[in-house]
């Protein structure tokens, strides 16, 4: 039964979001946040993802102009930003300074180029001989350097700015309140940290290390990413909060927090309890008590998902959680962002899929948006790890069926202009999550840990990764080839929609013969699915057995012999793979495989026979395409005879039509007609038992190949006496002559 029927949970959110949606556009869309207690995972995934694009889809939409690509920015690589910024919660300007720490990687380099928001105003931007010249376009600054460098010269220049971030209901920099007093925050995933800041605004090109002045109001508390190094006055009613990142960031997980939080802390214990690091939890005072339940199970996710992933990437700074206004959940490095405004952003599954971006994202982050179901789709698994690693299996696959999606769409987004489609619940969350689920499955548990901790190890720690690499770190550690897999499910859409058939029945030598025939019927691409699936063959008498088959065609037959016979089959009974599946009763099917009829020998009587198995025995069996070697035949019962007359491979299609069941099955075969070996002796042909003369004995030989047993002879020329090609009754005649009549001299031998 398929399991597609089982997908009614979660129908009246979705029912909601489509409705709103379409009606509104996504621009003005709302999605109430779903009740942690009661909420699918796929319900979970389409708010995260919702969110996040709600925010930036409404950006865009005051912005009315699309952001202008800088052309040039592979020439330079950023190794550090320092960034100050005062942040006015009264008037809600930003006055900052940003210091770029970079070197050149060609030479002969003159200017770069900065992302920077066209409505946020350039003061100034000095480089170590004083101030740069630069110039504007919508939204990227080129600075000229006054000078010329080389690659591998280093230069530092810093960019001056202030101004009001961009604003349209969910803006990437947000003034809002939370109970009538001040939160203010940033999310500038996907693309628009350069909507606050100035800076080299892509996943590819990570800044080494990151030094974070904020500057507040006294009354307001600053948490950011990596170490909080010190709190300092900055004037008589704002202080400053210095942060360092030492690790590797992406410009678009740099973030900021700012609200009067309660501050509360666990400890995590790592390598056998010999060490410990802080997580620092940042709450509204009315979710207090609430988050020490809640996120108070931090510590335990992750050590379960270290186990599974490898150390937390940041074990020399921190981990933590920030409320903010934004609903949902971001994954800022080493600080996650989580509404504040439900129980939402305090659920467990929340808090597991935001750790697991600390790997998944922020460790190692997609290096484009069409790869973005690196991100998603491994922080929605790491649920499924964390509830595998509390509950068990059970819990997991059903955890996995929480995410089924069977719609259209490729996980490799297609399309990174509409950021509706790069935070896909369906595709990106849910999907990309089956996607590594299934990938586990193919692998094994041995050989998918190797390629875990290959990726965690790999060259894109702490940088970025495509697709392509992930892929290619997986067949190096597990030897396996996987371009099959990606095909199918990154780069493929909807599933595989299995039809099964199987029967069983007595061998003659021993036990059952058990025969399987699979069909996949999807009208999408691909229309097969090559994926090894498990099938559960439930035994009359015995404890049953699972074996896992590869169903990589259209229709597909298997067949084994077993000591006991089955009474039902179970195709995937473990949820390893995103199907649906029916079981049919056995029809009409043929039962002989592509390769399995016998090779024959020209000019050699040839017979052997298409099995089949099923309907009432009444065929019409025709060829269809291709055709049988010439002399041959076949006849309604599937018997192939006759005497060929060439050679060659042949290759043929075999339809069968029962009339009176409406049944019909087709299959493609092969025979092969080869010429007899030569091996006449001298002088003459006609010894055909090569005893070195010819007599009674060889005229028998050839009578019974003729009338008898049709034993073919050893050898074609010996017994083709009148080199005709063909071995027949004219032979026989001649030899009958030679020894009986005329003794008239045989053909010599060629």
């Amino acid at each position: 039964m398929s399991r597609v029927t089982g997908l009614a949970a979660p129908i009246l959110t979705i029912i909601l979001l489509l409705v709103v949606t379409a009606a509104a556009g996504p621009e003005t869309a709302v999605v109430p946040e779903p009740d942690p207690e009661t909420m699918s995972p796929s319900e979970m995934h389409r708010y995260l993802g919702h969110r996040k694009a709600l925010g930036l889809e409404r950006a865009r939409a005051v912005r009315l102009r699309a952001v202008t690509a800088a052309t040039n920015q592979t020439d330079y690589d950023v190794k550090m930003y320092d960034i100050e910024i005062q942040v006015n919660d009264t008037t809600e300007w930003l006055t900052g300074r940003v210091q770029f720490h970079f070197e050149a990687v060609v030479d002969g380099l003159t200017e770069v180029e900065v992302d920077f928001c066209e409505l946020m105003t350039v003061d100034s931007i000095v480089g170590p001989s004083g101030a740069l010249a630069y110039s504007r376009n919508i939204d990227v600054v080129t600075v000229n350097l006054g000078t010329s460098l080389n690659s591998g010269d280093p230069f530092v220049f810093d960019f001056f700015y202030q101004g009001h971030p961009v604003e349209g209901g969910l803006q990437s920099f947000e003034f809002g309140s939370h109970g009538g007093r001040a939160s203010i925050s940033s999310l500038s995933e996907p693309y628009f940290a350069r909507s606050w800041w100035p800076c080299k605004d892509r996943m590819d090109d990570k800044a080494d290390s990151f030094k974070i002045h904020i500057e507040v109001d006294t009354s307001l508390y600053c948490a950011s990413n990596g170490t909080l190094d010190s709190i300092r006055a900055a004037s008589a009613s704002s202080e400053t909060y210095h942060y360092t990142e030492h690790y590797p960031m992406a410009t678009y997980l740099f973030s900021v927090a700012i609200a009067p939080f309660v501050v509360w802390e666990q400890e995590f214990t790592y390598n056998s309890n010999q060490d410990t690091m802080p997580i620092v939890h940042h709450v509204y005072t009315d979710w207090d008590a609430y988050s020490r339940s809640t996120w108070g199970k931090t510590p335990d996710i992750m050590t379960k998902l270290s186990a599974s992933f490898g150390d937390y990437p940041y074990l020399d700074e921190k981990y933590g959680h920030a409320n903010f206004e934004w609903g949902g959940g971001m994954e800022h490095q080493t600080m996650t962002s989580m509404g504040g405004n439900s129980t939402f952003g305090f659920s467990t599954a929340v808090v597991a899929h935001e750790l697991g971006h600390q790997w998944w994202g922020d460790m190692i982050t997609c290096a484009s948006w069409e790869d973005i179901w690196l991100n998603e789709g491994w922080a929605s698994y790491a649920e499924a790890v964390y509830y595998l690693a509390g509950s068990g299996w059970l819990t997991y696959h059903s955890y996995m069926r929480g995410m089924d999606y069977y719609g259209p769409g490729t996980v490799f987004c297609d399309d990174t202009t509409n950021v509706w489609r790069i935070f896909s619940g369906d595709l990106s969350y849910d999907k990309g999550a089956w996607v590594v689920h299934m990938l586990r499955g193919v692998l094994g548990e041995d050989k998918f840990a190797d390629g875990v901790e290959a990726y965690y190890n790999s060259e894109f720690k702490f940088a970025a990764a495509t697709t392509f690499d992930f892929m290619d770190v997986f067949e190096g550690a597990t030897g396996e080839e996987l371009g099959w897999f990606f095909a199918d499910w990154v780069y493929g859409t909807y599933f595989p929609k299995y039809h099964y058939y199987f029967m069983d029945e007595p061998s003659d030598s021993g036990g059952f013969d058990i025969y399987l025939v699979v069909k996949q019927v999807q009208t999408t691409a691909p229309q097969v699915f090559r994926t090894p699936v498990d099938f559960y063959f439930d035994e009359t008498s015995g404890p049953g057995d699972t074996l896992t088959l590869r169903p990589d065609a259209r229709k597909k037959l298997f067949k084994f012999n077993r000591p006991l016979g089955i009474d039902n089959v179970k195709l995937d009974p473990a949820d390893w793979v995103l199907d649906s599946s029916w079981a049919h009763s056995w029809e009409m099917f043929i039962t002989s495989f592509g390769d399995e009829l016998s090779d024959g020998y020209r000019a050699v009587a040839y017979m052997d026979t298409v099995e089949h198995r099923g309907g009432s025995g009444n065929n019409v069996v025709t060829i269809i395409s291709g055709a049988l070697p010439d002399g041959l035949s076949i006849d309604n019962q599937g018997i192939i005879s006759g005497v060929p007359t060439d050679t060659g491979d042949f290759s043929f299609e075999v339809h069968f039509n029962d009339h009176p069941a409406a049944f019909s099955d087709q299959a493609e075969f092969t025979i092969r007609i080869d010429p007899y070996p030569t091996c006449c002796q001298p002088p003459s042909v006609g010894d055909i038992d090569q005893s070195g003369g010819i007599d009674i004995t060889d005229i028998q030989i050839l009578v019974d190949n003729q009338f008898l047993t049709l034993t073919p002879l050893t050898c074609d020329d010996e017994g083709d006496i009148d080199g005709s090609g063909v071995i027949d009754i004219t032979d026989l005649q001649i030899l009958v002559d030679y020894q009986f009549v005329s003794l008239t001299p045989l053909p010599l031998c060629p």
